[in-house]
């Protein structure tokens, strides 16, 4: 007797695909520069509108945190702008150059920060004790900011939203 439901396995005989040889190519890219040039994490950059200076944040003297610095746009005069325990990130130049907006968790939570371009005067505009602010911008004419907030909306469901705030 056979065996109706028996089958026979085809024998499959792998092909090799040769590796292709690497062609040289030429990039037109431009090289980069590294102008923080240290051993340690540097984030978030943005150009003062004379293009002279760059703002940006750094763990490079809290390991843990970061805090904000401010450099010429050649790397030089790297100096630390905030200087508190815990995250300050997220800077960005005022369209005038006078101010820097950047986010801060000095009070607990997220909050939206604006300084003078020298790091004076930082002040928490956005004061909201159970929200998350997030990613602060400048209006063209700087006198708002704009940025996003967790706002919670039931006990178990939050929403990120985009908010204003009108600067004196």
């Amino acid at each position: 007797t056979s065996n109706l439901f028996a089958t026979s396995t085809p024998t499959i005989t792998p092909t090799l695909t040769p590796t292709p040889t690497p062609t040289p190519t030429t990039s037109t890219a431009t090289p980069k520069t590294n102008i923080s040039n240290n051993a340690v994490n540097d984030f978030s950059p943005s150009w003062s509108p004379d293009g002279t200076k760059i703002v940006f944040s750094s763990t490079r003297d809290t390991i843990y945190y970061e805090q904000i610095y401010v450099m010429n746009a050649d790397g030089t005069n790297q100096t630390r702008l905030t200087n508190n325990s815990t995250k300050d990130e997220n800077p960005l130049w005022s369209p005038d150059g006078s101010k820097i907006v950047f986010t801060s968790k000095r009070d607990g939570n997220i909050e939206i920060y604006t300084m003078n371009s020298d790091g004076t005067n930082q002040t928490n505009i956005s004061n909201n004790p159970s929200t998350d602010e997030y990613v602060p911008s400048w209006s063209p004419d700087g006198t708002k900011i704009v940025f996003t907030s967790k706002k919670i909306f039931t006990s178990k469901i939050d929403y990120m939203q985009i908010f204003t705030i009108k600067l004196d």
